[in-house]
């Protein structure tokens, strides 16, 4: 016998993330169905396992910092302070990884968006669309601007500029953090956690993208128009290139998420700190022309980028303000629920969110 008596309060970063690994598989399933394919392990090699985490994580936060244990009667007071209970043990324990805890949650978004973004390595990409959409992309890029950006820039490329250009597009994985430990030292909570569903839904609108429209970008499509090699003096920069390259999943070009996501945090940045905000600008504006500079990306990706950017800036805020939480109820055996303490799993709103 089931009974729906646990309730899971996720976080809006957590079911942000949740419901993204969710379509995923769904559309896995239905797509490879469609077509009369098997499911391969590939297919959920990393999304039933980020599944499982996720909600394993907030399992553990119940028993971690849920409620805590009811004191102790005044009758049996004396015997507590000469022989420590097992419940007031369990008590203190909780106490002192508590706030480790808290932070370890906090900062579970950064491993979400990674896991997200590697949900969609292999073939992924190609499981709506099944041919690439680079010479639309190319079309477009020559209706709306007369040119190709990759190919026309190639006249200001020199040895110096193409390391800076390197360097501003690595910089790409040291910007969130950077303004995710400002917030989270010198602001409010709540903001930080504002910046983090931010960038969630970024990356999940951006994601969805990369499924619609899959791309390998100009790198690979415009490579006879290139005349001029990217050299630089720094081989430090090219292994940071080749290890960049590597890591990339195989069609992340439309819409440029190093645009989308910088844009977003350079926008909490400025809501924030207007001091950060312009010591940034430099290296987010070098970041975004090194999209091009660099042939990863069309400038039709740029511009998506820059448009998805302050849409999933108000998205997000808007969600976080009405949806902080969202509860989830969970059916357990009637045997678990006796043994966990059934009065207590259904009333979990008191905790520390």
């Amino acid at each position: 016998m089931m009974r729906r008596q646990f309730t899971l309060h996720l976080r809006l970063e957590d079911f942000v993330t949740l419901v993204f690994f969710l379509l995923t598989l769904a559309m896995k399933v239905f797509f490879r169905e469609l077509r009369r394919e098997n499911v391969s392990p590939a297919d959920v090699l990393i999304i039933i396992p980020s599944v499982s985490l996720l909600l394993a994580k907030e399992l553990v936060h119940y028993f971690v910092a849920g409620r805590r244990e009811p004191a102790a009667p005044a009758a049996t007071e004396a015997s507590a302070m000469t022989a420590p209970s097992v419940d007031g043990s369990r008590a203190d324990l909780k106490d002192f990884v508590r706030p480790y805890w808290e932070i370890v949650r906090d900062w579970f978004p950064f491993l979400a968006i990674l896991l997200m973004y590697y949900s969609l390595w292999g073939d992924a990409t190609h499981l709506l669309i099944t041919t690439d959409r680079d010479a639309a992309l190319i079309a477009l890029d020559q209706r709306l601007f007369h040119f190709q950006a990759s190919v026309a820039i190639q006249r200001f490329i020199s040895p110096p500029l193409t390391g800076w250009m390197e360097f501003a597009y690595a910089y790409h994985i040291f910007n969130i953090p950077l303004v995710a430990c400002f917030l989270y030292l010198r602001r409010p909570r709540e903001r930080f956690r504002q910046m983090m569903c931010g960038v969630l839904v970024v990356s999940f609108l951006g994601l969805l993208g990369y499924l619609v429209v899959p791309a390998i970008g100009p790198m690979y499509t415009l490579r006879h128009q290139y005349t001029v090699p990217l050299a630089q003096p720094l081989g430090v920069f090219n292994r940071q290139v080749e290890f960049m390259d590597f890591a990339r999943i195989r069609r992340d070009v439309f819409p440029s998420l190093h645009v989308g996501i910088s844009f977003v945090v350079w926008l909490y940045a400025w809501r924030n700190s207007p001091l950060l905000f312009w010591v940034l600008a430099p290296l987010i504006l070098s970041l975004w022309v090194s999209t091009v500079y660099l042939r990863y990306h069309y400038l039709v990706d740029c511009v998506a980028g820059l448009v998805l950017a302050p849409l999933s800036y108000w998205l997000a805020n808007w969600m976080f303000k009405g949806f902080r939480e969202v509860e989830l109820p969970v059916a357990l055996p009637a045997a678990w629920a006796a043994r966990l303490g059934g009065a207590g799993l259904t009333d979990l709103k008191d905790r520390r969110l």
